[in-house]
């Protein structure tokens, strides 16, 4: 007897599964796609694509010699990363989330900036949630609480900072600083690469959504309400998990959304899976969630007990406090509109002196026979 491979009957086995659920639950299956197709619209494509355009060009043009100089101390001594576009990475990923981190990284990779160890060091130092989201989204909406989502945030950046300095010495390889490569004309990337870039990467950010809200939509209709809900939850996709959490009474919502933030969700690891190079191992990044949940819960705590007025906020939770967090599709256009106007006008130049905007004349005559 032909023995079948695990991986093979696994997925045989899934696909299976996911047809029987689209037989018996077909209301929820298309509620579920549905709520996930309307959250890319009104939520991830106006936050995210902008900031996707804007990240590839930071990152392969000047700029990214000079925007990371803040947090260039911080590569250089904890996670010893000599170059400065390696630091434009790291602000980038703190500041536009996972997605822009994967995207960044790998983009850092494949032009050679990063070795293979750095660009995974850069992965578990990099990969979370964006301030916005952890700000507006779970502090001010799902928490009532601005106060606690800076605190949720300044928790998540220490446990970052923490895992990064753990991995730096924990991974195989050389653990000298990676020296600086050289500019070359290659690392130029133009507006409609960017752009290019920026589609493809947000069309799979879009799938996961859209599929996940499905299968969160089906789970929730299996499991019992309570503690398994939330466990699966805070499992499967990070928002949803935010949004059952945050319905506990009490601390327990603030340690619940700052534990789901944390291991960032089947979701979230499955996008940077398809976001980064196969050369990349995610490895080192899901056995650092242990160690970044510990640190982020004990950061908290800490952080509730020191600044003023947080730990009365977080007691006098209950019920979560979850409003319409739909961008209006005005201010959306009017943002995505500034931002495009404002990287037309910057004139990244290659090392010949040509804009973003010129076409390149080499490449031209090569392909005209």
């Amino acid at each position: 007897m032909k023995n079948f491979p695990t991986r093979a009957l696994a997925g045989a086995l899934g696909a299976a599964a996911l047809l029987g659920v689209l037989l018996v639950f077909p209301a929820d299956s298309v509620a579920g796609v549905r709520a996930g197709l309307d959250c890319c619209v009104d939520q991830v494509i106006p936050a995210l694509f902008p900031f996707f355009v804007a990240a590839s060009l930071a990152a392969a043009g000047p700029l990214a010699r000079w925007l990371g100089l803040a947090v260039w101390p911080v590569s250089r001594l904890c996670l010893g990363l000599r170059g400065r576009r390696a630091a434009t990475a790291l602000l980038l990923a703190w500041l536009g989330g996972f997605a822009v981190a994967a995207r960044t990284v790998d983009q850092l990779y494949r032009q050679g900036q990063l070795d293979r160890r750095h660009a995974q060091l850069l992965l578990v130092a990099g990969v979370g949630s964006s301030p916005g989201f952890v700000v507006n989204a779970v502090g001010c909406l799902m928490l009532g609480s601005p106060r606690l989502g800076w605190c949720l945030l300044a928790a998540l950046l220490a446990a970052d900072l923490v895992a990064g300095v753990v991995f730096r010495f924990a991974l195989p390889g050389p653990r000298r600083a990676a020296p600086e490569p050289p500019d070359t004309e290659e690392e130029a990337t133009d507006l409609v690469a960017a752009i290019g870039g920026a589609v493809q990467s947000m069309l799979t950010v879009c799938g996961f959504v859209v599929f996940f809200s499905f299968l969160a939509r089906v789970l929730a209709r299996l499991l019992p309400a309570g503690g398994w809900a939330t466990g699966a939850a805070m499992l499967l996709e990070v928002t949803g998990g935010c949004v059952q959490a945050s319905a506990l009474p009490g601390a327990a919502a603030v340690y619940g959304c700052c534990a789901a933030l944390s291991l960032q969700s089947l979701s979230v690891l499955l996008q940077v899976r398809a976001l980064v190079s196969r050369e990349l191992s995610l490895l080192p990044l899901l056995a650092a969630r242990p160690l970044h949940l510990a640190v982020s819960l004990a950061a908290l705590r800490l952080l509730l007990g020191c600044v003023p007025g947080a730990a009365a906020a977080a007691r006098t939770l209950g019920g979560g406090l979850i409003v319409s967090s739909r961008t209006a599709p005005d201010t959306a256009l009017v943002l995505f509109a500034l931002c495009c106007a404002v990287l037309y006008g910057i004139r990244f130049t290659t090392g010949k002196g040509w804009g973003i905007m010129d076409e390149n004349r080499e490449r031209r005559r090569r392909h005209v026979p």
